[in-house]
C-alpha cells in the first residue's frame, strides 16, 4: 500500500508539474485534461492516506491491545487466580480485630491475600 502511495504521488507531482508548465489560455484543453487529470490523482490519494491512516491506526490498536495483555492483563488474571491464596500468616493475636480487616477480601482469618 506504501508504494502504491508513494507512486500515486509521484504521479499526481509529474501531472501537476507539466499543468504549470502549461499555458492556461493558449492551450486550453490540454490544461483542462490535466486539471482534471490532477484533481482526479488528488482524491485518489486522499484515499489511498486514509486507507493508509486506518491500516495504520487499526494495527496500533490490536498491537497496544496486545501489550496490555501480556502486561496489565496478565497480572490481573494472576491476582484473580491466586486471590484466595494466602501471601504470609498474620501471627494470632498480634493486630488483634484489625487482622480480620486484614484477611479481606478472599483470605481467611489470620492470612493476609
Amino acid at each position: 500500500m506504501s508504494a502504491q502511495l508513494r507512486a500515486k504521488r509521484k504521479e499526481v507531482l509529474n501531472t501537476k508539474a507539466e499543468l504549470l508548465k502549461t499555458s492556461a489560455q493558449d492551450q486550453f484543453a490540454k490544461w483542462a485534461k490535466l486539471r482534471r487529470n490532477v484533481d482526479k490523482g488528488i482524491a485518489e490519494l486522499e484515499k489511498l492516506n486514509s486507507d493508509v491512516a486506518s491500516t495504520k491506526t487499526a494495527f496500533s490498536l490490536k498491537f497496544n491491545s496486545a501489550i496490555w495483555l501480556l502486561t496489565t492483563g496478565v497480572q490481573f488474571f494472576v491476582g484473580w487466580w491466586y486471590r484466595k491464596v494466602a501471601v504470609f500468616y498474620l501471627p494470632p493475636g498480634w493486630f488483634g480485630p484489625l487482622g480480620w480487616w486484614l484477611s479481606f477480601p478472599f483470605a481467611p482469618a489470620g492470612q493476609w491475600s
